[in-house]
């Protein structure tokens, strides 16, 4: 269950904005001749709902219904002692009480679509079955088709309120990075300052990842207990705002900071900088570089779907699609340094034929 406040600010999202993104949707249903468009949405799939009418759950679920044309219909399997709230906290046309979701969805399609018209699911193979199931025995459960790629086309790239949404979301990771006391000493200490800096800054859910000791172990993990912090340690902090994700990553030392940290840093921004929507690889080492380190991994990530971050590119995998310039991502690089590992990340704007990929702040 999340924690964080869920509220909607109409100045950082206005209703038009959403109701354009929904237009652009309905667009490419009507190119496809899709009947209607199903997306589900849950506490950790809540991303695609949340684009359209930014509505995140804390918790259960539930199924938006868009038409070709009018507002799109949220049916929740939420008590309705919460649907004040959610018509408070999200733009749609209609609230629905529906305790057995599939259900609900299968009696709904019955009374508002004609047979033959065919009905897309944002990511058909990952809806679940108790949802899945009643849909796909009833009588439109042989229109169903796939329409992940159809909402991807539209997703990315992002528009100027998502980039705003982003960057107040990298300030507040940032702010909580800077927050981390010189002196601790143990992972339970680092990782109550972030939550506190993060949460009292607006962060409606807080995700760190640490690596207690690089020295040790350079692998990032979500612990379980307390552990003691190394002379050098990174943390991975994801942070949502207003349902927009980001990702930022970085190297603390309890001394001095390391000079081969200052230029791993450097050569991260070059790194950015390469990228661009017909390039989603990192290029091979280039012999005779003055900048340290040599890669050993990395990952770009990106929103598409449902989920708030999806692998986009890697170091083992070409990209298994293209992305726009302009679009919101979040690239995470390993470096081994000649004094050891090195960890960054940050979100970044991808660039275009015409303009570099920039870093978001």
């Amino acid at each position: 269950m999340r924690r964080g406040l869920i509220s909607w600010s109409r100045d950082e999202v206005p209703p038009s904005v959403l109701e354009g993104r929904v237009a652009r949707l309905q667009e490419e249903m009507h190119n496809a001749d899709l009947g209607a468009m199903l997306v589900y949405t849950s506490f950790a799939r809540p991303s695609a709902v949340a684009w359209l009418t930014h509505f995140v759950p804390y918790w259960n679920e539930a199924l938006l219904v868009v038409f070709p044309t009018g507002a799109p219909v949220l049916l929740a399997a939420f008590s309705k002692r919460v649907h004040d709230w959610i018509r408070s906290v999200s733009h749609v046309g209609e609230v629905r009480s529906a305790p057995d979701l599939g259900r609900a969805a299968a009696a709904f399609l019955g009374e508002h679509l004609p047979k033959l018209l065919r009905i897309g699911v944002l990511e058909l193979d990952a809806l679940p079955w108790p949802v899945a199931e009643p849909i796909i025995k009833s009588e439109h459960g042989r229109a169903l088709v796939d329409a992940t790629g159809l909402f991807a086309a539209i997703r990315q790239p992002a528009d100027e309120v998502e980039i705003r949404l982003a960057r107040r979301a990298a300030t507040i990771a940032g702010q909580a990075l800077k927050a981390i006391p010189t002196g601790t000493k143990r992972a339970s200490e680092l990782l109550s300052v972030l939550e506190r800096s993060a949460r009292l800054d607006g962060a409606e859910e807080v995700l760190p990842r640490l690596a207690p000791d690089l020295r040790a172990n350079a692998t990032l993990r979500r612990l379980e207990g307390d552990a003691l912090l190394g002379e050098r340690y990174a943390v991975e902090l994801s942070v949502a705002y207003k349902a927009t994700w980001v990702r930022i990553t970085r190297c603390v030392s309890t001394q001095a900071v390391p000079p081969s940290w200052c230029g791993a840093a450097d050569r991260f921004v070059e790194t950015v900088e390469r990228l661009n929507e017909a390039n989603l690889s990192l290029e091979p080492e280039v012999a005779g570089s003055v900048r340290p380190g040599k890669t050993v991994a990395w990952i770009l990530e990106t929103c598409r779907g449902s989920p708030p971050l999806s692998i986009v590119a890697t170091g083992e995998t070409p990209s298994p699609s293209a992305l726009p310039g302009g679009s919101l991502a979040c690239l995470a690089l390993r470096l081994d340094l000649d004094d050891g590992p090195w960890l960054g990340g940050e979100p970044l704007i991808l660039g275009s034929a015409r303009q570099r990929s920039r870093l978001l702040i």
